[in-house]
């Protein structure tokens, strides 16, 4: 064939195919010591002994005293997909064993040098062959061994010098190493683990059977002797879950800050025996105890399906499984932790939780309005703890936000109710700017900056729908405006700074939420109580007028609601409502459809720079209705409380000036701010933001509001005379209390009316 007519699609040299699946397999040393435990394991073995070098790296070895290798199965045993565990496909629908693939061998020929040893108990002696590229380089021969087999492997990765040489933190390699055994260990307590490294963290177990003398000796005594059992079984959905945990302790209490600093925590999932990562099994647990300000050192995992119900075959690693109605099988486990922890403390049930106010409902609640029929939001996951130092620093003075929280000092007592009360991603990643700024007192034309929304997640002017888990897409460009009203309303921003405030603020730490409009923050030794509900409102008010015209969106694609109904709905709010007389103007049809048109007319200028569209639907002209179809995104993650929409639209009518540029840009931007400070009527009974999301209020408040108020937020200094932040007591008053009733041994009464003045 002329060469001009030569195709560009050639196939690839077999050892090169064969090195490609081996760098898939085994990413790491910790890879190939998981398959080749699991071959231990398929084989019998009650006792298996791993020794390293160098991270596994120089040598890496394991040994067991399983049934070992026939000396005629040699010649296949690094050969890719030779395996005795699997004879047909069909045979992947009742897999017992861990290795089923035949690749692990095979994989760790290519990538190092593989010697093999092995001894069946019938055997007259043992047997080894060493192995290169899946290729038995001798034949076998005669040699000294134990019954059972062991693998060494040299010079791991001596072929993909690249990826050896990313690895040469070793001991990053024998620490990954040393978990993988853990969790083998912690799971087969009938059988004898043993690590060695040549280091401080060597182990070995009894295999006794006995699971809490496993976990006394790899974790501690004081750990092991807090572990809990679990067990769940569901005929209907045909699975087990069995595991154990470490009693919940406040994740503020002084013990766990300490546990922190000098330990790590455990956490493992085994799906049929099978060591893998899975998030869905992780996220209920988390969630329940995160909800509760609760925190478990250790959590092990153990989830038995029926096999015909799981697909093993996924990844070569044989890391992750797929099973069928897994929501519904989440879903079960989450409730049952969720009853395992509140029968352990004696917490009232979520679902029975229930406030007078909830039960004497007046005739209209806008949790009723139908707004938009949704699917729920991922809850975002729990953030990462910033790593700490070495030093004990627990008996000093506590100035870290997670060491305590108030919620360790609150006794939950059944039947105890809580009485209810009523009730704002800012500027640019170059925030310590602005702090510049403020301090120097240099506020000049330069005043620029996006939202959280805008700067880190880049989603600017994108839709995204509510029933949705893609990312959003990219934006390209900030855009930016020249208006000169915006630029005089972020220098009043700027130029009414409380520096004061600002400070405090930025270096406080928070203690926890009394109630979602009102939370506690430690500054010094002091103690401030901070009206949430002011800050966020003002704080959304700034990420507006900051972020103007830069703002992401959320689409309300189902049944969006129509501007004439939201109307009517807050009109009849005003006859039953004295707070709410203002807006009876819409009891009247004319004015609703007045107001319908005046908001149809600034609907582009509402579009475009503040995010909120409005679209006119209908087949016929006479029937044609304007929707709301979408709203602003400030903070990603954070749907505001839709049930307050209707007031949004109410406040652009009646709050805005139109005609006045300045004057209309504030206005609305404060309605958005009013839209996402968080209300405590709307709150549900499971303590979630509101009807329409899946987000509870605490973590919110904790995880993603509180960081970012203390980050970005800049207080006016009105707030000092509205009293938004103030002090409730200061740790050296209380303890001239403390001294003064032990000097003058003072009855317990008066101790706590002096105390009561102080606070």
């Amino acid at each position: 064939m002329p060469l001009s007519r030569m195709g560009l699609i050639q196939r690839l040299p077999q050892d090169v195919v064969n090195r490609m699946a081996a760098g898939e397999v085994l990413a790491r040393p910790c890879n190939a010591i998981k398959e080749l435990v699991e071959n231990s394991l398929d084989a019998g073995a009650t006792e298996i002994m791993v020794n390293m070098q160098n991270g596994g790296l120089k040598l890496l070895q394991v040994s067991d005293n399983g049934k070992g290798i026939e000396r005629d199965d040699f010649d296949l045993v690094c050969e890719r997909f030779a395996t005795s565990k699997l004879q047909k496909f069909e045979d992947l629908m009742h897999m017992k064993t861990y290795g089923f693939r035949g690749e692990a061998l095979a994989s760790l020929s290519h990538v190092s040098k593989v010697n093999i040893v092995s001894k069946r108990e019938d055997g007259k002696c043992a047997y080894q062959a060493n192995y290169l590229d899946g290729k038995m380089l001798a034949p076998t021969k005669p040699a000294a061994g134990k019954n059972g087999t062991c693998i060494t492997a040299t010079d791991l990765f001596y072929n993909l010098p690249t990826r050896r040489n990313k690895m040469t933190t070793h001991g990053e390699e024998s620490k990954m190493v040393h978990d993988t055994i853990l969790r083998f260990a912690i799971h087969r307590p009938d059988v004898s683990f043993a690590l060695h490294q040549n280091q401080s963290s060597d182990f070995r177990t009894k295999g006794d059977g006995n699971f809490r003398n496993v976990v006394c000796t790899l974790l501690g005594r004081d750990l092991a002797d807090t572990v809990l059992p679990l067990s769940l079984e569901s005929t209907r959905l045909k699975f087990k879950f069995t595991g154990n945990v470490s009693k919940p302790i406040a994740s503020a209490t002084s013990k766990n800050s300490q546990n922190r600093k000098t330990s790590r925590s455990f956490f493992s999932v085994f799906i049929n025996g099978r060591s893998v990562r899975c998030d869905i099994l992780k996220h209920p647990i988390d969630e329940v105890l995160q909800n509760r300000s609760l925190f478990c050192q250790f959590v092990a995992l153990h989830l038995q399906i029926d096999e015909t119900r799981i697909d093993v075959n996924v990844h070569p690693t044989k890391s992750s499984v797929i099973f069928l109605e897994k929501e519904e099988i989440i879903e079960e486990i989450r409730e049952y932790f969720e009853k395992f922890v509140s029968d352990i403390f004696g917490f009232e049930p979520r679902g029975d939780v229930k406030d007078e106010e909830d039960q004497e409902e007046e005739e209209f609640s806008f949790s009723q309005v139908p707004i938009i029929n949704i699917q729920s939001i991922k809850s975002i996951e729990a953030i990462r703890r910033p790593s700490v130092s070495n030093e004990k620093d627990h008996m000093e003075v506590r100035t870290d936000s997670k060491e305590r929280k108030i919620d360790e000092f609150v006794v939950r007592c059944p039947g105890l109710k809580r009485p209810r009360t009523d009730s704002e991603d800012v500027f640019r990643d170059e925030v310590e700017d602005v702090d510049e700024r403020i301090q120097n007192q240099e506020f000049n034309d330069e005043v620029s900056m996006v939202s959280v929304a805008s700067t880190v997640d880049r989603r600017l002017n994108e839709s995204q729908d509510l029933g949705e888990d893609e990312e959003l897409e990219c934006a390209t460009t900030h855009r930016e405006f020249q208006f000169e009203s915006l630029e005089t309303l972020r220098k009043q921003i700027v130029s009414n700074a409380s520096l004061s405030l600002r400070e405090l603020i930025r270096t406080s730490t928070f203690v926890g939420s009394i109630d979602p409009e009102t939370v506690l923050i430690q500054f010094g030794t002091s103690l401030f109580q901070m009206n949430f509900s002011a800050v966020l409102r003002e704080f959304f008010y700034q990420i507006s007028i900051f972020s103007f015209g830069n703002y992401g969106s959320y689409r309300l694609d189902d049944e969006p609601p129509a501007v004439i109904e939201l109307l009517e709905l807050i009109g009849e709010l005003s006859k039953t409502d004295e707070n709410y007389k203002d807006f009876g103007v819409f009891c009247d049809e004319g004015a609703r459809i007045e107001a319908e048109i005046l908001l149809g007319q600034h609907s582009e200028l509402l579009h475009d720079y503040f995010a909120i569209k409005m679209e006119w639907i209908g087949q016929k002209s006479d029937e044609r209705r304007l929707h709301v179809t979408e709203i602003p995104s400030l903070v990603h993650h954070y749907v505001p409380q839709l049930e307050k929409l209707p007031f949004l639209i109410a406040s652009l009518i009646l709050d805005v000036d139109y005609d006045d540029e300045q004057k209309c840009f504030e206005s609305i931007s404060r309605a958005i701010g009013d839209l996402f400070t968080i209300h405590t009527h709307f709150i549900t009974v499971e303590k979630k933001v509101s009807e329409f999301s899946t987000m509870h209020w605490k973590p919110l408040i904790k995880q993603i509001l509180m960081p970012l108020v203390k980050r970005k937020f800049i207080p006016p200094e009105h707030f000092k005379e509205r009293e938004v932040i103030k002090q409730l007591a200061d740790s050296h008053d209380l303890y001239k209390v403390f001294e003064r009733y032990l000097k003058r041994n003072m009855g317990f009464q008066t101790f706590y009316d002096d105390l009561g003045k102080v606070i």
